[in-house]
């Protein structure tokens, strides 16, 4: 089986500056750096026209205006974070925790994108439609699976779509981030052929397009992360934060949940468990009575309960 010698990547991103690229023998590692932070693309020849890339991005963009490339689909996973992209009416759409996009470069029309956590891990898969075939249908001839068919039907309505987490999709992605160095290639190559088999199954019931929100609940939700970072030991209500800024609960939820990948109450437990953690660490004098105080716990076993469940450890412990 010969595996994939032309850049899938940079036919699909022609003209795409990188800061740096670097290259192993089995790897093509891609650096981004720009004012806003730091990232890199891993990314791994499978079959001939497709290949495979993770990425772990720290930064607050990493947009690059490029121009529609036909024929070329890409598939992202998110693990961790979320991406956002702003459409061309001026919503922002997102790919969060656990989504799964299929987008057709061909007629892709983001008018820009970020990553609004400075945090976004996940894989790639990018594949050149005519090349791909070709190799599929030579060394998976069985599975039936038409890239052609599935770009029309998944992306008839648009550029993208997504699939919201689900255990099957779960179950095939989840295993590229655990696999073994030993077997990464043929491993990938397989797990590539399972999830494409995967899509040739799916029902349109099963998939949307990217969720959008307007730019005053957009910027409301973005005002209501940035209060609860700042005032981590508040217990702030989901009501009292929608009149605050000025938008409805539902979207308020609704928003936050994309951007953060959490429910706003899951989310608040979360950064004051490990703000006070934190304050554990500086200042180790602290009874855990008088920290449990200070982070607004009743008592001190439903902090400790708490906090065990969100660190894996007791305050004892981890003190």
């Amino acid at each position: 089986m010969e595996l994939n010698k032309n850049n899938v990547i940079e036919n699909a991103y022609d003209k795409l500056f990188f800061t740096e690229k670097k290259q192993t023998k089995d790897i093509q590692i891609y650096c981004l750096n720009n004012d806003t932070g730091t990232g890199e693309m891993r990314c791994y020849n499978l079959l001939e026209g497709i290949q495979l890339s993770y990425n772990t991005l720290n930064m607050q963009t990493t947009y690059q205006k490029i121009e529609p490339k036909e024929g070329m689909l890409q598939i992202d996973h998110c693990l961790e974070g979320c991406y956002e992209f702003i459409l061309e009416n001026n919503e922002h759409a997102f790919l969060g925790r656990g989504d799964l996009s299929i987008v057709d470069l061909g007629k892709a029309s983001f008018k820009k994108s970020c990553i609004p956590m400075k945090k976004y891990v996940g894989l790639s898969l990018f594949i050149d439609i005519n090349v791909a075939q070709k190799s599929i249908d030579k060394f998976f001839p069985y599975g039936n699976i038409d890239l052609h068919r599935l770009r029309d039907r998944l992306c008839k309505n648009g550029e993208s779509l997504i699939i919201r987490s689900r255990d099957g999709i779960n179950h095939i992605i989840n295993e590229l981030y655990e696999v073994d160095e030993r077997v990464k290639l043929p491993y990938s190559i397989i797990k590539t052929i399972e999830l494409l088999l995967f899509l040739s199954l799916i029902e349109s019931k099963d998939t949307e397009q990217f969720s959008s929100f307007s730019e005053p609940v957009y910027r409301a939700t973005q005002e209501c992360y940035k209060m609860i970072i700042e005032n981590p030991f508040e217990w702030l209500k989901i009501k009292d934060l929608a009149k605050k800024f000025a938008v409805s609960e539902s979207s308020l939820k609704n928003c936050f949940q994309c951007i953060s990948g959490q429910s706003i109450g899951a989310f608040m437990r979360t950064n004051r468990i490990k703000e006070a953690a934190i304050l554990l660490h500086k200042k180790p004098y602290l009874s855990i009575g008088e920290l449990a105080k200070m982070t607004g716990y009743e008592n001190q076993s439903k902090f400790s309960k708490a906090f065990k469940s969100i660190m894996g450890k007791t305050p004892s412990e981890f003190k």
